[in-house]
C-alpha cells in the first residue's frame, strides 16, 4: 500500500536537499574526528521509505505502545487507547528524523557499557547512576509496513545537545541487531510517555469569555460565580460568588477566577473511554460565555483520590450571547458553532485524566472561597 501524501513529500524533500549540502554535519566535531570518521546515515536508505511507514512500535522502560496509521499521512491512532487519534506533525518529524539521523562518532559495542549511554534493550535497562533515573532511558522506536514488516529500527538513547533553532542535535543510538552504539546528530521529538503523542486539544474558553459558572455537587450544594463589574484602568474582570453570605467575604479573588477560567488550559493526563467509568454521581460545572457557548464538565474522583476523571459536552446557542462590543475576546456566532462543532468531535464518548489543580477548580464549593469579613474591611 503506497501512500502519496503532500506533506510529507515536502518534507522529504527538504530533508534530502538539506543532508545534500551537509546541514547534517555537527559543528562542534574537532579536525582529528573528522579525519578519523566520517558521518554517514545511520539507516541508509530509509529516507526513500518513509512513505511505506503503517505504524510505529515503540518500547521504553516504562511502556510499550503502538502508534498506527489511518486512511492518509494525516490520521494517526493509539490502540492502547482505544484509538485516540495521535499527533500527525509528531509522527511525522519523528519518522523524518529517524530517517536523517547520521553517525557522528562510533561509542562502546561492549553490552556492560550500554546503560552509561541509555542504549540498552529498554526491558534490560538499569540507570547507570542518579542523576539518569529521571531520564526517560532508553526508547526503541521500530517503523512497521502495512504488512507488519520492520523497515527499521533503533533505540535512542541518552541525548548530549538538543536541536535548536533547526539545527540538529545529538544522540546516543544503537541498531537493535548490532553491538556498536553511535554518537548521531538529526532532529527528534521522543516522547516516552504515550499520552504525550495524543492530541492533546479539547475546548479552550479563555475567562475573558465566561459570563457565569455554576457548580453543583453531588450533595445537592451549588456554588454560583458571575462575571463582576468592568474596571475602570481596563484589566481583567473579576469574578465574584453569587450567592455571598451577610458577613462573608471573597477570601482570593484568584480562586473565584480560577473557577472561570477552568477551560482555559486545560490538559489532561490520560484518556479513556468514557463508558469505562460510572459519572452517576459526577460533580457537574456548567460554564457559560457571553458569546452563547454553553460547556458542560462531569467530575469524580480518579483512583488516587487527587486527579479526576472528566467529560465535557458544549453546545451554542444564540440566545445565551450577551454581545459586548468592548470585549475583543468573544467570539462571532460562527466562529463559535464552528468552535463548538470541532470541540465535539473530538470530545464525544471520551473521558479524560486531569491533574489535581483543574479537579480543584472544577469542583469548588462556596465555602473554599469565603472567608469571615474583619473589622477593618466593614470600615472601609
Amino acid at each position: 500500500m503506497q501512500m502519496r501524501n503532500k506533506s510529507w513529500a515536502i518534507l522529504v524533500t527538504a530533508a534530502v536537499v538539506l543532508g545534500g549540502v551537509g546541514w547534517w554535519l555537527a559543528t562542534s566535531r574537532d579536525r582529528a574526528t573528522e579525519a578519523d570518521f566520517t558521518p554517514r546515515p545511520l539507516l541508509p536508505g530509509l529516507m526513500a521509505k518513509v512513505n511505506d511507514v503503517a505504524s510505529l512500535e515503540i518500547s521504553t522502560p516504562k511502556a510499550l505502545f503502538r502508534i498506527e496509521r489511518g486512511a492518509d499521512a494525516e490520521h494517526w491512532t493509539m490502540p492502547s487507547r482505544n484509538d485516540y487519534p495521535v499527533r500527525a506533525d509528531l509522527v511525522r518529524k519523528n519518522v523524518l528524523g529517524i530517517a536523517g539521523l547520521e553517525t557522528v562518532e562510533p561509542r562502546t559495542d561492549k553490552p556492560e557499557h550500554y546503560d552509561r549511554l541509555q542504549v540498552s534493550d529498554p526491558e534490560k535497562y538499569q540507570p547507570a547512576d542518579d542523576a539518569s533515573k529521571s531520564d526517560p532511558g532508553p526508547i526503541l522506536v521500530r517503523l512497521v509496513d502495512p504488512d507488519a514488516k520492520s523497515i527499521a529500527a533503533v533505540i535512542v538513547g541518552k541525548t548530549k545537545s538538543y536541536p535548536v533553532g533547526g539545527k540538529p542535535g545529538q544522540v546516543h543510538v544503537r541498531k537493535p541487531e548490532e553491538a556498536r552504539a553511535w554518537l548521531a546528530q538529526g532532529i527528534l521529538e521522543l516522547p516516552a510517555d504515550p499520552v504525550q503523542w495524543l492530541v492533546k486539544d479539547l475546548i479552550k474558553i479563555d475567562r475573558a469569555r465566561v459570563a457565569s459558572v455554576t457548580v453543583t455537587h453531588p450533595d445537592g450544594s451549588v456554588l454560583r460565580i458571575a462575571r463582576g463589574p468592568g474596571k475602570t484602568d481596563g484589566s481583567s474582570v473579576d469574578f465574584v460568588p453569587a450567592d455571598l453570605p451577610k458577613g462573608m467575604k471573597v477570601a482570593s479573588a484568584y480562586d473565584v477566577n480560577a473557577v472561570a477560567g477552568a477551560l482555559a488550559y486545560l490538559a489532561f493526563d490520560d484518556v479513556a473511554k468514557d463508558s469505562e467509568h460510572d459519572f452517576a454521581k459526577a460533580t457537574v460545572t456548567e460554564i457559560v460565555t457571553l458569546d452563547g457557548v454553553k460547556a458542560v464538565v462531569k467530575t469524580i474522583p480518579a483512583e488516587d483520590g487527587k486527579k479526576g476523571w472528566i467529560t465535557i459536552t458544549a453546545s451554542h446557542d444564540a440566545a445565551l450571547a450577551k454581545p459586548d462590543a468592548g470585549n475583543k475576546d468573544l467570539l462571532a456566532p460562527e466562529e463559535a458553532e464552528k468552535q463548538i462543532n470541532a470541540a465535539t468531535r473530538r470530545m464525544a464518548g471520551w473521558a479524560y485524566l486531569v491533574p489535581e489543580s483543574a479537579v480543584r477548580d472544577l469542583t469548588r464549593k462556596l465555602a473554599d472561597l469565603i472567608e469571615p469579613e474583619k473589622k477593618d474591611d466593614k470600615k472601609g
